[in-house]
């Protein structure tokens, strides 16, 4: 029921914050011996050298903790389909996390990231991680729902996968901005997960939410280190995907609505749009970083670092509001 739903998200909460805070110190050791160090220049904001493989402590938090509770919990009783697709999910985050974490070492080139991250996005897609239908209402015409043809289906949750992943990999470039939109978005959909009574969706977000919460304490500014793209890929993944799964299998969703999703999501995907854009109109590489994130409009625009977080989270907090409130009463 509710109650248990609850007392088990608090509880997951605490434990996973405590844990994934507690590995901190551990992973900037790791970061400094090994000089896994982001080094400022013209677009960074922070000016001293900083060890960027903080995610480590989310990836490593989720996975030992999911793991433990696997052990314990009799995953049998589950839904196949939902089963398999946490499997898929955990297959795909630990790829992610790779590709982040060869990024963050040694420096990898974007179409050699894109390429990978898109074939692992299809393997996820042909599991059955999907956006199987498309559905929407339009005055006059009431609800309009099409089922996708199966090639689409992988194409277009291919692009969702990938998408929601660099969206926000490209927010991580303020102190506390990808890690705290993260946390709002997983404490989102784990409320949705207790009023729909999935206990596997619940432990799943809750779990998700205190492993990047834990991170998040450390990497407001002055930040002790910054995720990298180690974290934000995984991060990114695991949200692309899971939103995916457990609105497919809750029951009360049996289509989930891609265009409630974009509003979840709608802070990244706005980002990356107007960035895309503007570098092509500019004739630039759509690969090479700038300063045109949404971050940086606001710095332009003289908001100090408090005000442009506390902007970015109230809209993050919003939209995610709205969002599963439409999908709550769909």
């Amino acid at each position: 029921n509710m109650f248990d739903s609850l007392c088990t998200a608090i509880l997951t909460i605490i434990i996973s914050t405590i844990f994934s805070f507690s590995f901190g110190p551990f992973v900037q050791r790791i970061g400094m011996k090994f000089n896994i160090i982001d080094i400022p220049n013209i677009r960074k904001i922070h000016t001293k050298p900083i060890v960027r493989i903080g995610g480590v402590c989310i990836f490593l938090t989720f996975i030992l903790y999911f793991l433990s509770i696997r052990i314990f919990l009799d995953f049998a009783l589950l839904n196949k389909d939902v089963l398999q697709g946490l499997n898929t999910i955990f297959i795909g985050a630990f790829l992610f996390f790779i590709i982040g974490i060869h990024d963050d070492i040694y420096k990898s080139s974007p179409l050699f990231r894109l390429g990978f991250q898109f074939a692992i996005a299809f393997f996820v897609s042909i599991n059955g991680i999907n956006i199987n239908s498309i559905n929407f209402y339009f005055p006059y015409f009431g609800n309009i729902n099409f089922e996708l043809p199966l090639i689409i289906r992988y194409i277009i949750s291919s692009f969702w996968i990938v998408g929601i992943t660099n969206s926000i990999n490209w927010l991580d470039g303020i102190d506390g901005l990808a890690a705290g939109y993260s946390s709002i978005i997983s404490i989102s959909l784990c409320s949705l997960m207790i009023f729909n009574g999935n206990i596997i969706g619940v432990l799943f977000f809750s779990i998700l939410f205190g492993s990047t919460f834990g991170f998040l304490i450390r990497n407001i500014k002055p930040a002790f280190f910054i995720m990298g793209d180690c974290g934000s890929n995984f991060l990114g993944f695991s949200l692309a995907t899971s939103s995916l799964l457990f609105l497919n299998y809750s029951g009360s969703f049996s289509n989930n609505n891609i265009l409630y999703l974009m509003f979840i999501f709608s802070l990244p995907i706005l980002d990356m749009t107007i960035v895309i854009l503007n570098r092509l109109l500019s004739g630039k590489n759509i690969f090479l970083p700038d300063k045109s994130h949404i971050h940086h409009r606001l710095m332009q625009l003289n908001f100090g670092y408090k005000k442009i977080i506390f902007l970015l989270y109230f809209y993050s907090f919003f939209s995610a509001l709205i969002g599963i409130s439409l999908i709550q009463n769909a």
